[in-house]
């Protein structure tokens, strides 16, 4: 969300709107990074031919890693007002670094009366191939 941009109220959405979609793409180094910092030793994250030695293309995303990005595209979408009350997500297929990806969402409720907005989220390739759906709720200002 931009400085200039407004706060997102219950009343701009409806069902069916599409979310802005957001783009990520992780690069090896990040995904050293984060293993380094999440205290994940596990060597399919970063070291391509063990990856390889456990039947994996190269190495893979952290699947936390996509659930908080997954995190941040809802939060951003809200605004700094709005509030994330639930998310879910289930990984489906392995992310793969230096690969283009797309976090999507629908409106599938609204709640005038609460500010409560419920989204179908996920997470996929720029070919379309869905890696991780999921479902969020946020409780947006009236």
């Amino acid at each position: 969300m931009s400085a200039t941009q407004p706060q997102l109220t219950v009343g701009d959405v409806s069902v069916g709107d599409d979310l802005p979609i957001m783009a990520k793409n992780a690069s090896r180094a990040q995904l050293f990074l984060y293993s380094s910092a999440s205290f994940n030793p596990h060597r399919i994250h970063y070291d391509r031919d063990y990856a390889r030695f456990e039947g994996h293309a190269d190495v893979l995303v952290h699947g936390p890693l996509q659930g908080a990005w997954l995190t941040q595209f809802v939060t951003d979408w809200c605004g700094p007002r709005g509030r994330l009350t639930g998310v879910t997500w289930q990984n489906r297929a392995s992310a793969l670094p230096e690969v283009d990806l797309e976090f999507h969402g629908r409106v599938t409720a609204v709640d005038s009366s609460t500010g409560e907005v419920s989204l179908e989220v996920w997470e996929q390739t720029s070919a379309g191939e869905i890696l991780m759906p999921g479902m969020a709720t946020v409780r947006l200002p009236q």
